[in-house]
């Protein structure tokens, strides 16, 4: 029994020996590569005359190398995860109405708030930067260099437009706006607004393009002209109700279509629901169930519940404080009928305005 032991130590030992031997021969065998011959297939795909292959982008996929150490490799995924971010930042940013009017300061602002990442890790960042593809002297310019790549792909910037004249030319959107529309008091109404930021589509235009200009702002000059239109249904006597809900039913679906949104998400579902009230209100006041029926369709039953109950509180509030009014007044009448002085009645009313906020529930 005691020899079975022995034996079986012996070729358990044997075993483990040619599993080492075959392990090191095989590592050997992969680091040894011979190199490849200079007039082969592969050395003409990576090089042309001398030239350095360009960096890859720190948001593509590395390829599989022994060379790739374990830091950049998640120093990519990071990059890979801020851009990202930014992505579905700019996707909520760009659907606004405001975006239209002030693209460089909200995207500004979209750079501040989603680049901490980044700049908790500048300094490693800025190591690998030439590997990662970043160009940016610091945190902010490595962030803009990953939105400015996000927007050459889905605007489909002309070749060769630089970073430096992308920013300026949304930076001179910014200044334009401020000019024809944010400006001018008078272009806050109707017609006058319309006109102005026509004036204004048309210098963003030649700034930035007209195939960018589409891209970038199509969708929040929708959003922008969108209570226009509305109003403009409201107040043409022609149609009737029924024609003016076709009409808004038809622009808020060409709009999704044309733009890949579902308009519910980019705006509050509640506006659509009170555009749509304005419009069925053209043919005389209607009552709580129908207006209950026509939020419900666009906001969802609690959206519409919060929001019924909240007129009802308004209105209860409006009805108590013209009540107050009225009677504030009378007193102040009966006071200075009494013959109280201006001086008298100062001293009297804060009391009397206490009275009555009890009175009314005002507090």
């Amino acid at each position: 029994m005691r020899m079975d032991m022995r034996v079986l130590g012996v070729l358990l030992g044997a075993v483990l020996l040619g599993f080492v031997l075959w392990w090191s021969l095989s590592d050997s065998v992969a680091v040894a590569q011979p190199p490849s011959t200079p007039g082969g297939s592969g050395d003409r795909a990576s090089s042309l005359a001398g030239t350095r292959r360009p960096a890859q982008p720190a948001w593509s996929a590395p390829a599989a190398s022994a060379n790739l150490d374990s830091r950049e490799l998640e120093l990519r995924m990071l990059v890979a995860k801020v851009r990202a971010s930014l992505g579905r930042s700019y996707e909520r940013a760009s659907s606004q109405g405001d975006f239209a009017l002030a693209p460089s300061r909200i995207l500004k602002g979209l750079l501040e708030r989603r680049c901490g990442l980044v700049r908790r890790h500048a300094e490693e960042l800025s190591v690998h930067r030439e590997q990662l593809g970043l160009t940016g002297p610091d945190a902010e310019g490595f962030c803009r260099d990953l939105l400015f790549s996000l927007l050459q792909e889905r605007l489909s910037l002309p070749e060769g437009t630089s970073q430096a004249r992308f920013w300026e030319s949304l930076a001179r959107v910014d200044e334009a706006a401020a000019r024809h529309v944010l400006a001018e008091p008078s272009a806050s109404r109707g017609e006058t607004f319309l006109a102005a930021y026509e004036r204004f589509r048309q210098e963003r235009r030649d700034l930035v393009g007209p195939g960018v200009e589409r891209k970038l702002f199509g969708l929040s000059d929708e959003l922008v002209r969108l209570p226009f239109q509305v109003d403009e249904l409201v107040n043409d006597p022609r149609p009737s109700p029924e024609q003016r809900m076709a009409t808004y039913e038809n622009v808020l679906q060409r709009i999704g279509q044309e733009y890949g949104v579902e308009l519910a998400s980019v705006v509050e579902p509640l506006e659509l629901a009170k555009n749509a009230l304005r419009l069925h209100e053209t043919a005389g006041a209607l009552g709580l169930a129908q207006q209950q029926a026509i939020l419900e369709k666009y906001a969802g039953s609690e959206t519409t519940r919060l929001y019924l109950e909240h007129q009802l509180e308004q209105q209860d509030r409006g009805e108590r404080l013209r009540a107050f009014n009225q009677e504030r007044d009378r007193l102040l009448e009966q006071l200075t009928r009494a013959g109280l002085t201006p001086e008298q009645l100062r001293e009297r009313m804060p009391e009397i305005d206490q009275q009555l906020f009890e009175k009314y529930n005002l507090q």
